[in-house]
């Protein structure tokens, strides 16, 4: 084997060639890459742990708003509770007005019923005296019965003669 010097030189240069144009072709993309990598790989990281402690925060405040949620609702149904009480006092004692209006105007209704019944059993009772007087005058017209009749009648009434 024999050292052929312009073959080993163009044997260099061609390597030359071949190492310039793979950094300027492969090794600076292939780097820009992975430094690209790198970083999302970084800002991942960054991500993780910020929604990591972001994850912490939001518990804390579910947390912290449950417990203000059940005292809220706690207190909203204490006064609920106690609206629903003064709303019931007020119809019980709106009803009870109302049944004492209906029950005075059934009392005066009975009232004036009651009336007008005795008005009706008196006409029917001096109708039926009339009857009585008119049938005992056309059966017995003798004088001196009907005297002595009106002198007891007076007698009894205490009326002088």
């Amino acid at each position: 084997m024999q050292f052929y010097i312009p073959e080993w030189f163009f044997v260099a240069l061609n390597l030359l060639i071949l190492i310039f144009l793979l950094k300027k072709f492969l090794w600076k993309p292939v780097s820009r890459i992975l430094e690209e990598r790198q970083a999302k790989a970084v800002k991942t990281e960054e991500d993780a742990e910020e929604a990591a402690t972001l994850r912490a925060e939001m518990e804390q405040l579910r947390a912290q708003m449950g417990a203000d949620m059940e005292a809220g609702t706690l207190e909203l149904m204490k006064d609920a509770r106690s609206r629903a009480g003064r709303e019931y006092d007020r119809i019980v004692a709106e009803a009870e007005k109302k049944a004492a209006l209906i029950l005075a105007a059934a009392n005066v209704k009975a009232q004036q019923e009651q009336e007008r019944m005795m008005l009706e059993v008196r006409k029917q009772i001096a109708s039926a005296a009339v009857e009585a007087a008119g049938f005992l005058v056309r059966t017995d017209m003798d004088s001196d019965k009907n005297d002595r009749l009106v002198e007891a009648y007076l007698a009894e009434k205490d009326v002088p003669a």
